[in-house]
This record gives structure tokens, sequence and C-alpha cells, in this order.
């Protein structure tokens, strides 16, 4: 018999189970448990996939170049993807994402250069069925977490559960599953040089607060 699909619903069911809960979550019916959902699950997407640049979900763009000139001084505006969490990884010159932007500006849904061709490496928003398998789970675990209080009334048990997840605070958010699943996914990206330096610590951009989308 093939697995079910790793979907939402599962997920949410899993963080039930974790707190001794029956899994009963279905997306197809409106409930109290349904409003809960509603208003924790986008804080563990803005949470979990703050925490790291993971690979699964990145994804080079080449941007749309704007017909108008900008207002702004710089010689090009583009527009950045749309379904992208935060702002972008690296602006480069190429495709390959070798030779990063120094001088670019980003305001609110588009970016500025003087490059007339420009690549955005991204976060991409994706729908549970493409996570890997481990991070549903940690996933799972930090929405058990969020779910704790209002389910359960037991802060020790929303604690274990963050703790398990992210580890203490101590740790600032880098251990428990999600801590294991960081250490794996750098271990499996080739080191960068020192060109290829996250462009948003040494671009104009680094000063200039932009927020994306969660």
């Amino acid at each position: 018999m093939a697995e079910a699909e790793i979907d939402k619903a599962m997920i949410v069911n899993w963080a039930l189970v974790e707190l001794g809960l029956a899994p009963n979550f279905s997306i197809d019916t409106e409930t109290k448990l349904g409003g809960l959902v509603d208003i924790f699950w986008p804080r563990a997407i803005a949470r979990t996939f703050g925490l790291h640049d993971w690979t699964f979900c990145r994804q080079t763009f080449v941007l749309t170049r704007q017909e108008a000139t900008p207002i702004n001084g710089w010689t090009y505006g583009y527009d950045l993807p749309g379904g992208i969490l935060g702002p972008p990884l690296k602006l480069t010159s190429d495709a390959l994402c070798e030779r990063p932007l120094r001088d670019f500006a980003l305001e609110g849904k588009s970016a500025f250069a003087n490059e007339p061709v420009v690549y955005a490496r991204c976060k991409l928003a994706l729908d549970p069925v493409a996570w890997p398998p481990q991070f549903a789970d940690g996933f799972a675990m930090l929405l058990a977490s969020y779910l704790a209080i209002p389910l359960t009334q037991d802060a020790e048990l929303k604690a274990d559960k963050e703790a398990a997840a992210i580890g203490t605070p101590s740790t600032g958010g880098s251990g428990g599953l999600f801590g294991r699943l960081i250490a794996q996914d750098r271990a499996g990206s080739p080191v960068g040089s020192p060109a290829t330096t996250d462009v948003l610590q040494g671009g104009r951009a680094s000063s200039e607060p932009w927020h994306g989308r969660w």
C-alpha cells in the first residue's frame, strides 16, 4: 500500500497526538480547532522557515525588468517573485549566483540595480506536500508547542514541545530537532568562497530594512 501524502491535515494531526489529543483535524470542516490552526500555522511557518536558508525551498529566478525608469536614481527596476519568504538570499548578475551584486536597493516588492540582468536566489513558499518528511516532523513538534496552551492549558507541555523542536532559549533556536536538521542541511551544501558571501551582508541594501511575506 502506498504511503499517505504528508499534507497540512496530517501535520496538524501529528501535532495533536504530540499533545495527547485525538488526531481529528480536517481542513474540510470549520471547527474551533480549525480556527486555532489558522492562527498558529502562519506563526509556525514564519519561525521554522526563518531558522535557516533551507536548500529544499531555494530557487533562482531571473528578475523581470520593469518598463518604467526608476525615480530613485537606479538605472533599472525589477519585480521580485511572488510567493517568496522574506527578502532574496542573494542578488547576482549571473545565473550560477557566483557574482553577487554589491550595489542595489530593495523597496517593497521591487529591486533596483544598475545591471541590465539580475538574478535572485530566494526562499520559496512551498506546500507541505513538498517538505522533506524530517522538516514536517519538526514543524509538527513546534506547532504542538503553539497549540499546547489553548488546547491543554499546560505551560510545561508547551515548553517541552518547543525545546524538542528548536531547543531551549539558551540555544537561540538552534537546538532540538531543527538544530540537527540545520546541521545536516549545511553539511549537504558546498562551502561558498568569500566571493559568494550572502549579498545582503555586503550590499547597499544591508542598511535598508525590507520585510518579506510570510
